[in-house]
C-alpha cells in the first residue's frame, strides 16, 4: 500500500494474510481479523527453513519464536480476540490445531490505505495517545532493517 514501508512488520504481515501461498494466516471471515494457526504458523514461517528459504514466504520473519511475532503484533496495537463460531475458522485449509484471532481497527483487507496508521506503540507513542495527541512513526533501528 502506499506510504507504508514494504519492510515494515505491518506491510509484510499484509502481504502475508494476502498471499495464496500462506496457508497458516488468513483473514476470518468478515476480513477485520487474522486468523493464525499457530502450529502450521511456526512449521511455515518461523521454522529455520521457513525463516530462511520456504518458497511460501522467503525471510518473512528473523524470529524463529512465536511469542515473538506474537509480542510484534501487541507492539503495533493488534489485541487477540476470540475466535468468534462461524468466523472463517474452517477456511484454514488443512488447520493443525487451535487458531487465534488478532484484530485492529486499522488492518481490514478492504482497506489498504488504513495501514498508515499503525504504528509501532513505544514508550513515547503510548505517552501521546494517553494525551490525546497524534503518534508519530519511529525509524526502524539498522538491526531492524
Amino acid at each position: 500500500p502506499a506510504g507504508v514501508s514494504p519492510s515494515t512488520f505491518p506491510a509484510k504481515l499484509w502481504q502475508l494474510v494476502n498471499s495464496p501461498r500462506v496457508r497458516s494466516v488468513r483473514w476470518d471471515a468478515r476480513a477485520q481479523g487474522l486468523l493464525v494457526d499457530r502450529a502450521l504458523f511456526e512449521r511455515e514461517l518461523l521454522s529455520a527453513a521457513g525463516a530462511g528459504g520456504d518458497a511460501a514466504a522467503p525471510g518473512a520473519f528473523k524470529a524463529t519464536n512465536f511469542g515473538s511475532f506474537v509480542r510484534q503484533l501487541n507492539l503495533y496495537g493488534f489485541h487477540k480476540t476470540p475466535v468468534l463460531a462461524g468466523g472463517g475458522a474452517a477456511a484454514l485449509p488443512g488447520s493443525a490445531g487451535a487458531l487465534l484471532r488478532f484484530c485492529s481497527p486499522y488492518f481490514r483487507r478492504d482497506r489498504p490505505e488504513l495501514l498508515v496508521h499503525i504504528k509501532r506503540l513505544t514508550r513515547a507513542n503510548r505517552e501521546r495517545l494517553a494525551a490525546g495527541l497524534e503518534v508519530r512513526s519511529r525509524q526502524p533501528s539498522r538491526f531492524q532493517q
